[in-house]
């Protein structure tokens, strides 16, 4: 028998987050009153005890884990956590696990496992493993020097499928109620945000300084929580634009509303629009909130000489790109067809792949804007298009990102958004059903940099 003391005894294992974007508290206490609570977790380091081999190939059984990981990506700790099922005189024989397709291979830890039992666990590298169902054999090493496969388990590998939520912040005053619809569905459903933040409230006196301060407390305790991003949104509101020193437009249009909010901001040259990017970063921080690495344009409108602007401010990542098509009066300036995937735009082209050092995040799974839970249909159907059949991996990477607004979030919109997530359960990872991982703008540009 095994001096039991050499056994190391380990009473949790756990898989740690790199985006620990979000945790699964249950506290739904509104950000607009006090800052959200966070959960934090702790795990165990494996260890092993080599052997000089069994006698006798010992009784095991796998046991089960996730049923599905995402190739790495950076973003997380994408290990495939195993164990089996074993008793603890294996020591001797050398315990692993193997991945069948890559022949990776890692020394199996001895766990007294509360309400599970004794097993043998540890964490497999998914590095070169293709997507598909992935066979895990468990080793011992016998007296004779050869392996015995005990036992084996399957998981499947996919590339992940991205989906981010977008929220734009227009530059004018959103309401308590809608703040915690939002902040709701982002509970609910732990989705993180990707907040557009329009520094507009602090130019106008349509917005008061009250509600501006209520708007900007919001998000920051949202984000304080893990629960989001704060990005940066521009309209062209005159007074805006005016405050930046660059002289205000009220056309082009896209509703004639005289105001600058729909002028695009296609309608600045590069110098121009840097300037408004600096001035409203300048006013983010100003006011306590932390320097924004995504950009969006009002109305989605951007061009080269635009993008140019944004990346030279500094930013990892763009999603002002949208699928072709008209908006209001105007033609958006997109050539990009209806599933447009993530690519770094060119210096001269904004609709073609080139060497701009930012990553352009397309907006290709809709607007909830105005919708309902009757009219959201046709924009789950469409985004459900772009996903595998439930339960498949999927072989290519993909990002899904969707717009709503803090500022429109009543009851029927809210319900329209929460059939869309509704409609995403069958495919989450975090649920353990697929490939599908919420996260922000922040996190895709990461990811795609790999």
């Amino acid at each position: 028998m095994v001096d039991m003391r050499a056994v190391v005894l380990l009473i949790a294992v756990g898989m740690t987050s790199s985006c620990a974007a979000f945790t699964s508290s249950n506290d739904h206490a509104s950000p607009l009153t006090g800052r959200p609570t966070t959960a934090s977790s702790a795990a165990a380091t494996p260890s092993s005890t080599l052997g000089a081999g069994l006698d006798e190939v010992p009784v095991a059984q796998a046991m089960g884990g996730r049923r599905w990981y995402t190739v790495p990506d950076g973003l997380i700790q994408e290990k495939a956590l195993v164990a089996v099922a074993m008793a603890a005189d294996a020591l001797p024989g050398q315990p692993r696990a193997r991945l069948r397709e890559t022949g990776a291979t890692v020394p199996l830890s001895f766990i007294v496992a509360p309400r599970v039992g004794n097993q043998w666990s540890g964490s497999l590298d998914l590095a070169g493993a293709a997507p598909g169902e992935q066979t895990v054999d468990f080793l011992v090493r016998m007296r004779d020097g050869s392996d015995r496969v005990v036992a084996s388990s399957k998981f499947f590998l996919s590339e992940p499928i991205y989906v981010v939520w977008t929220l734009d912040f227009e530059g004018d005053a959103a309401s308590n109620e809608t703040l915690d619809n939002t902040y709701a569905i982002n509970r609910t459903y732990f989705a993180p945000m990707t907040i557009m933040w329009n520094p507009r409230v602090w130019t106008t006196t349509e917005v008061s300084r009250e509600r501006a301060d209520v708007m900007r407390q919001w998000t920051m305790n949202v984000a304080a929580a893990g629960n989001a991003e704060i990005a940066l949104h521009i309209h062209a509101w005159t007074d805006f634009v005016r405050a930046a020193g660059v002289t205000p437009r009220t056309a082009p249009s896209w509703a004639g509303r005289g105001d600058g909010y729909d002028v695009p901001l296609t309608a600045f040259d590069e110098s121009e629009t840097k300037r408004l990017i600096d001035h409203a970063v300048r006013l983010m921080t100003d006011h306590g909130m932390p320097k924004p690495t995504s950009f969006r344009a009002g109305g989605l409108f951007a061009n080269a000489a635009n993008l140019r602007a944004v990346a030279a401010a500094g930013f990892t990542a763009d999603t002002s790109a949208t699928p072709a098509g008209p908006f209001g009066s105007l033609t958006l300036p997109w050539t990009l067809p209806k599933d447009a995937q993530p690519y770094r735009p060119s210096r001269t082209d904004a609709n073609a792949a080139g060497d701009l050092p930012m990553l352009e995040v397309p907006n290709n799974a809709g607007n909830t804007y105005g919708l309902t839970s009757f009219s959201i249909q046709r924009v789950i159907n469409d985004d459900l298009a772009m996903l595998p059949p439930v339960g498949t991996p999927s072989a290519v990477r993909r990002a899904l990102t969707f717009v709503s607004h803090p500022a429109t979030i009543d009851a029927p919109e809210r319900a329209a958004i929460e059939k869309l997530f509704q409609a995403l359960e069958p495919y989450r990872w975090d649920r353990d059903k697929g490939p599908l991982r919420f996260v922000t703008i922040a996190q895709v540009a990461a990811a795609y940099a790999r």
